[in-house]
């Protein structure tokens, strides 16, 4: 009897433990689009009618513009439902793009003078089909790109960007609805010019403000005022760093040399509790993390085996703790900008492909044991 209470105690322990998946979920559909000259994809999120919102960069039919952006909204079945193209004088990339509450859309990125010398951050609102409503040239007095938006229920926008200076400042703007900035910060960030992948993360933390990712994690609060600037001497870049629903973060990126991509775990006040590398190669950076439902992470990336292999687009799966559950380098892919979680527990990355902004829907995750 005491030894079958053991084994039942033993089973029931065994289903308490957390399932692994041990293969990446299957492809389901994917979509490219070509754009004029060519396009990339930079931010996707699936939307409230279960599809999805995906904005980029394309080449332009106008020959006084170099760039322009490319909003594609997709049915939840990969189809096209409409796609519409936004321009400035000199040229207009997209960066982040977030779902309103009025089932518009918000964007932001860079758009330059006629001479394509000046670059302003922008925020562009439209409605739930694409029509523009409105648009906010975020002037600063020094050529800078927006990275990152967040849309506060629709009463305010706040966007960060980077400013192209020696010091590489980082600024952030907060607008009300209709794009008139309420308040704007600059933050003094330093890294090497001359040799980074960086991009911006701006992402809202439980207590009203931001954790914006560069090379460091810079919390700020809900009026941007710095609380705290946390550097770490062993990573190129945090591409993307997000508050984790034990109050701590995660952010990931490069390491330096881009040896490999990285996942960073810290507690509340940024001081670190782990650190995990994964696909070590010629040239590894990851883009963008999520947190999935299980509490673990899905990260999107790009790696290149060899000089001659060129780049892939990598999608690197951990647990809670960081252990690695699958990877999956995704056929035709170059870079990997931006994966999340869908609804059905499956994901849906963008990048660029063969020169084409890409949209890879994949199935829901089958679990099993290790």
């Amino acid at each position: 009897m005491r030894r079958r209470a053991i084994w039942m105690v033993a089973a029931i322990l065994l289903a308490a433990l957390p399932a692994y998946a041990t293969n990446p979920p299957a492809v389901q559909w994917t979509k490219t689009f070509a754009g004029w000259g060519g396009a990339s994809g930079h931010c996707v999120q699936q939307t409230s009618d279960g599809g999805y919102i995906v904005v980029g960069t394309t080449g332009s039919n106008d020959s006084t513009t170099g760039y322009a952006v490319l909003l594609v909204k997709l049915y939840a079945s990969g189809d096209t439902q409409w796609v519409r193209t936004f321009k400035a004088a000199g040229g207009m990339s997209g960066s982040s793009v977030a779902q309103t509450a009025d089932g518009g859309y918000v964007i932001a990125g860079g758009a330059a003078d006629a001479g394509g010398s000046h670059w302003n951050p922008f925020l562009l609102k439209t409605n739930a089909s694409g029509t523009e409503v409105w648009r906010s040239c975020l002037v600063n007095g020094f050529s800078a790109s927006a990275h990152s938006v967040v849309s506060l229920a629709d009463t305010a926008y706040t966007v960060v960007a980077e400013r192209f200076l020696g010091d590489s400042a980082v600024i952030l703007w907060q607008t009300n609805s209709s794009g008139n900035v309420r308040w704007s910060h600059a933050y003094s960030v330093f890294y090497d010019l001359e040799d980074r992948d960086e991009e911006l993360s701006l992402r809202r933390t439980s207590d009203g403000g931001y954790i914006i990712g560069t090379r460091t994690l810079l919390k700020v609060d809900s009026l941007g005022v710095q609380q705290q600037l946390k550097i770490f001497g062993s990573l190129m870049n945090a591409n993307s760093v997000i508050q984790t629903s034990d109050g701590g973060y995660a952010a990931t990126g490069a390491m330096l040399e881009y040896s490999s991509i990285y996942l960073l775990k810290t507690n509340a006040n940024r001081d670190c509790v782990w650190m995990r590398t994964y696909m070590p190669s010629e040239a590894s950076r990851a883009h963008w993390i999520e947190q999935t439902s299980d509490g673990g992470y899905i990260i999107a990336g790009t790696t290149r085996p060899s000089y001659e292999e060129g780049d892939k687009v990598t999608l690197v799966r951990t647990s809670s703790n960081g252990t690695l559950m699958w990877t999956d380098t995704l056929s035709g892919g170059l870079l990997g900008y931006c994966v999340r979680q869908t609804a059905d527990g499956g994901y849906v990355v963008t990048g660029v492909g063969d020169e084409n902004l890409f949209v890879t829907k994949l199935a829901t995750e089958t679990r099993k044991r290790k």
